[in-house]
């Protein structure tokens, strides 16, 4: 067996996300979200159940799947609120903030360990919400989970 170790300095869990139309064509494009502290995928596939008087147990159907990604991050005031811009931060990278408050579509990529050659990623496309930056005393930096809402499949694929 053959875990994914996330440990070494270039094999992190990466998200990148481009405001491009079409899929992200390679680990250049767009931008990466730094400073993660934690990724989570969601791949909910949809179920609907319903019980009969004449069958004991459930009966079931599939439905659309709810896929979303999920993370928290240790926000940087350049990513996270850019220039005033519509969707342009600073250097021309996206603040995330103006692309969830213009629910902008974007492409994105989750790499399980870096993007070196041979590295696994889930991909797809979506709309950023769920921003909550928060701080205190005791985490004198501000953090806030993001959600990517998935608009579709995701993608299994290989760098």
């Amino acid at each position: 067996m053959a875990y994914i170790n996330v440990s070494a300095p270039t094999k992190n869990a990466i998200i990148q996300i481009s405001t491009a139309t079409t899929a992200i064509a390679s680990t250049n494009t767009g931008y990466t979200i730094g400073a993660l502290q934690d990724v989570t995928i969601n791949n909910a596939a949809g179920v609907f159940n319903w019980t009969q008087l004449d069958v004991f147990s459930q009966l079931a159907v599939s439905t659309p799947a709810t896929n979303s990604i999920s993370a928290n991050l240790v926000l940087d005031s350049a990513t996270f609120f850019g220039t005033a811009d519509v969707v342009s931060g600073s250097n021309g990278t996206p603040s995330l903030f103006a692309l969830s408050n213009d629910a902008a579509e974007i492409q994105f990529r989750v790499y399980f360990d870096g993007v070196g050659a041979g590295s696994k990623f889930i991909s797809g496309s979506g709309y950023i919400t769920n921003l909550a930056p928060t701080v205190n005393p005791t985490a004198p930096v501000w953090v806030s989970p993001i959600t990517i809402s998935v608009n579709g499949d995701l993608t299994a694929g290989t760098v």
